[in-house]
């Protein structure tokens, strides 16, 4: 994101400031009184000093490296650009770090963050709040601090701290706050306070970078004019729901997201009577022969907003429940009134048979309420006893159908007497007395560990609550109080674990440790599923001496689904809505292949990505070839396993080959959601670790090392200019500084531009230390580095445009170092171990969630450490098999993720450890890396670099047995 101003200069007001007096059109006649507004504020704002085709090259380069289709031109008249992000993946957080990188790469300081509501305005500060050490930490050293404000609107002078600081200001606002006139927002007033100017001015004159967060709410023209007011230098849109799109610069899906494991897996438990799919809700309320005959029928009814509701209606003869004009939801499809009768009073429906009056039928009944809140309670003390220890925080949210379901006659949390309150306090405590753990855990009454958030009206001294829809001004409170309690609902002293809401219908809406959610209502909206897990998709946290912290463990982070349809009905209708978004999920996208790494001349791969282009041209081949269908979805045909399959791709993409095969094996629903019954527990064969041949075993395999790296100074130097020499030519950079004046009229400033020009930057202002930036970036000396640019004879580009220059400098340096630090890189054995073995005791001990189809199942468990093995490819699967069947391996584990070894390119946890016996006594231990090709230039460069640095780790440690493993070539 920070890379589309490539080129700005950090010191561009003061450029601005010197080159805007000669911006003035000849001829032209200013009147005394035209004043700069940002001088009469005195504010400090930003300025972006670079012109279009600078900024639509910038945009074109971080498009192609982000996998996306390149734009051919800016959209728009005002600089605006769309990032795409899941729910539930740190926008938040991302947006902030933006802010600051923005600051200390270009000076940029002012900052409004422009949102939809109060939820998400509340949430938005509550997360700078509870970040604010961590972004100090990682932003004071480099001169950044800030200040974080919300405009209320009431006080008109707020916004004169924020136009005249001079460190970085945040301002979270919503739009209600600036759409409208000087007859209904104080924003547009004008105030003595103020010098007789608006408090909208203050803000404008300071050129603030705009962050519209869920922009989509924010689309009507009014909204769109109230943000244009703002007078933003560039605005940035952060969502996972673009209504329309603007310039695109990076796209994280559901598809991304979950392959990235930057959200929870999604598990279904599925909650219904025999047959209730083809079961509806209906209810025989009167028979009518009068005017004509009729049913009045109670029915699930969709509303305008895409939500179901019961209705009763009339219904004919042989008229389709279905129909737009009865019930417009094609559950009903085929469900029809054969026959009615007044005497008795029934209907005869077509799949049921007879309904008598005052009977009703279908899955959504009390009965299946009251076992979904029980699966979710138990689905709930299984976690808790997981994950307390690990400081983990147990949530679970329940949506409810109306308020009454749970206050009853109640009025308050402590009184509620509804039926969902009755089942849930009689199920709890069934379900915790099961299990003296769950009752140690949890001794708590019901009542103390629910509540309930609705929206609420307040009538003199008296506050009730209401059904609403969660799209209202009516549900604020609700969101605002859940909001600011986000971060009590985490505290593990805050015996609240079960929450209440009447709607998921609302961005904002969140917390990390909701594990289960149980809808107690029949799903309506076309995106209902895809919100309802937004709710809970984010990772959870755990609470530790340093504060929260993100747990990105596949095992820990799932979200439980409890619904009342089957997981192939949610599973499909999911995949459904993600389409109708414009998210393909199961399906192989157009830009699936775009990040393959590409190949150099001589065959190995390089950092460079395969882009959307050639992306598009393998999809359209492998669409024609009918591999996939029409819509991406993968088509029988696809048999990659056969002996002799092949995909027949050009020519030009046919070492390719294997890449793509993967990556269509991906595109599977069933990889993002699956079903509750295909979960399976390890269990951990606690002996094996006992037994003194593994004690042996691990010492050798865990000792820790050091490593040094000798580089040959002449080599690198050598190396590193004739890259230089051969990038692509730095252009210089120009700009266009635009001067607008002031008048001062009656109802407030009016701008007008009054000239323009363009001028060169070369050798007007100071240019930055490249050689300390450089020495910072890749920590070689000074004078090595004073030798390569000399020596590189480009010193010319880097006065006409230093930003650049360096850029690519830094590139190539760090480029060239990677290449031949591993070739130097020694290791040294040194006490200690990289994970000891009371501390892979402990955690194999510890539960956690595993699917069937990520593991295979030992035939022989006394060779390894579990009864599973979890695999992360169809390659490891294959070697799991094959080490199980084999009668010369003796032992053989897959290595946790926490076997990490130290090198050059970052750390590096290898596959599989291995004990082979041969001549019936000698014990060779191996290490093996199990990839699908033993060719070196097929590998991505660090991945290269780290198998060539375990083999001296592991050289250094005494283990020679070390390789990598495909198959047809094992090497045992």
């Amino acid at each position: 994101m920070v890379d589309l101003f490539d080129g700005q200069p950090k010191d561009a007001e003061k450029l601005v400031t010197t080159l805007r007096g000669a911006a003035v059109l000849r001829n032209s006649n200013q009147a005394a009184l035209d004043i700069d507004i940002t001088q009469e504020v005195g504010a400090v704002g930003n300025s972006l000093v670079l012109d279009g085709g600078l900024i639509l090259a910038n945009l074109q380069r971080v498009q192609d490296r982000n996998g996306l289709e390149v734009a051919p031109k800016l959209e728009g008249d005002a600089l605006e650009f769309d990032i795409e992000m899941e729910t539930g993946t740190g926008k938040t957080y991302v947006y902030l770090r933006t802010i600051f990188d923005l600051a200390v790469r270009y000076n940029f300081t002012k900052f409004v963050i422009l949102v939809p509501n109060v939820a998400i305005r509340e949430g938005v500060s509550t997360s700078i709040r509870l970040m604010r050490e961590h972004f100090e930490n990682l932003y004071k050293p480099h001169g950044i601090t800030f200040d974080s404000s919300i405009y209320s609107g009431k006080s008109a002078e707020e916004v004169q701290s924020f136009a005249t600081s001079t460190n970085v200001q945040i301002l979270i606002m919503t739009i209600d706050s600036i759409r409208g006139n000087a007859n209904t927002r104080i924003i547009h007033q004008t105030r003595d306070k103020l010098n007789g100017l608006r408090p909208i001015d203050y803000l404008k004159a300071t050129h603030p970078v705009v962050i519209m967060d869920e922009p989509q709410n924010m689309e009507s023209q009014l909204s769109q004019s109230a943000a244009g007011d703002l007078g933003p230098v560039f605005t940035l849109r952060y969502s996972a729901t673009h209504k329309r799109q603007r310039n695109l610069v990076y796209r994280l899906d559901p598809v991304d997201a979950h392959d990235l494991g930057l959200v929870k897996q999604i598990v279904v438990a599925e909650v219904q009577q025999q047959g209730a799919d083809a079961t509806p809700y209906i209810k025989l309320v009167e028979v009518r022969r009068e005017p004509s005959w009729s049913a009045r029928l109670e029915l699930s009814c969709r509303k305008a907003d895409g939500s179901l509701e019961r209705r009763v209606v009339g219904v004919r003869r042989h008229q389709e429940l279905s129909d737009a004009r009865v019930t417009n939801n094609p559950v009903y499809e085929g469900w029809r009134i054969n026959e009615i009768s007044i005497e008795p009073a029934y209907v005869d429906l077509t799949a049921h048979g007879f309904l008598y009056e005052g009977e009703s039928i279908g899955a959504s009944t009390g009965a299946i309420y009251k076992e979904m809140i029980r699966e979710t309670v138990r689905e709930h003390l299984r976690k808790e006893s997981m994950l307390r220890a690990k400081g983990i925080k147990v949530l679970s949210l329940f949506f409810v159908n109306k308020v009454a379901s749970y206050l009853g006659n109640g009025t308050n949390n402590a009184d509620a007497s509804g039926e969902f309150v009755q089942w849930f306090d009689e199920v709890f405590i069934e379900e915790r007395a099961r299990s003296a753990r769950y009752q140690e855990l949890l001794p708590q009454a019901p009542s103390e560990l629910r509540r309930a958030y609705f929206s609420q009206i307040k009538r003199g001294k008296r506050t009730t609550f209401q059904d609403s829809t969660g799209a209202t001004r009516a549900d604020d409170d609700a969101y605002e109080l859940i909001m600011q309690q986000k971060e009590l609902l985490l505290d593990e002293t805050e015996p609240v674990r079960f929450i209440f809401s009447h709607s998921a219908l609302r961005e904002g809406w969140d917390n990390p440790n909701i594990f289960q959610i149980c809808t107690l209502r029949e799903m309506g909206a076309e995106t209902e599923r895809r919100q309802t897990l937004g709710r809970g998709l984010r990772l959870p946290v755990a609470k530790t001496k340093d504060g929260y912290t993100r747990v990105a463990d596949s095992g820990v982070a799932t979200l439980t689904v409890v619904a009342n349809e089957s997981y192939t009905k949610f599973a499909d209708s999911l995949q459904k809505e993600y389409k109708e978004a414009g998210v393909e999920i199961g399906r192989v996208r157009k830009s699936e292949f775009s990040k393959i790494p590409l190949p150099d001349e001589a065959g190995a791969l390089t950092d460079d990505q395969f882009g959307y282009k050639r992306s598009v041209v393998v999809w359209d081949h492998l669409s024609e070839k009918g591999f996939i269908d029409k819509d991406g979805a993968v088509t029988p045909k696809f048999q990659p396993n056969q002996l002799g399959f092949d995909l027949g791709l050009p020519v030009d993409f046919a070492w390719a080959q294997s890449i793509v095969i993967e990556l269509i094996g991906h595109a599977n629903i069933g990889k993002y959601v699956k079903p509750v019954s295909k979960r399976q527990p390890r269990v951990l064969n606690k002996q094996l670790y006992a037994t003194a041949q593994f004690e042996e075993f691990w010492e050798a395999i865990s000792q820790r090392t050091s490593y040094r790296v000798k580089v040959e100074r002449e080599q690198l130097i050598g190396n590193a200019v004739g890259a230089i020499r051969e990038a692509p030519t730095i252009d210089a950079l120009r700009i266009q500084v635009t001067r607008a004046g002031v008048k001062v009229l009656r109802g407030g400033a009016k701008g007008q531009e009054l000239g323009t020009r363009s001028a060169d930057l070369k050798g007007s202002y100071d240019l930055p230390d490249i050689v300390t930036e450089l020495q910072e970036a890749t920590s070689l000396t000074r004078k090595t580095i004073v030798d390569i640019l000399i020596g590189s004879g480009r010193l010319g580009e880097f006065i006409g445009n230093p930003n650049d220059f360096i850029a690519m400098a830094k590139r190539v340096l760090q480029t060239e170092l990677a290449k031949i630090v591993v070739e130097g890189i020694q290791y040294e054995r040194i006490a200690g171990s990289v994970y000891e073995l009371r501390e892979l005791q402990k955690d194999g001990e510890d539960e956690k969630e595993r699917f069937l189809d990520q593991m295979y199942k030992v035939q022989h468990s006394q060779k390894t450490d579990f009864d599973y093995v979890v695999f992360d490819s169809d390659v490891e699967r294959q070697f799991a098999a094959l080490l199980d069947s084999r009668e010369d391996v003796k032992l053989f584990m897959k290595l946790p993720a926490k076997f990490k070894i130290d090198t050059p390119v970052g750390p590096y946890n290898p596959d599989w450890a291995i004990i082979k016996q041969e001549d019936g006594e000698d014990r060779i231990y191996m290490i093996r890396e199990t990839k699908s090709t033993l060719d070196g230039s097929k590998l991505r460069p660090t991945e290269l670099s780290k198998i060539k640095s375990a083999k001296r780790h592991f050289e250094a440690i005494g283990i020679d047995n070390y390789s990598r493993a495909v198959p047809g070539a094992w090497k045992l």
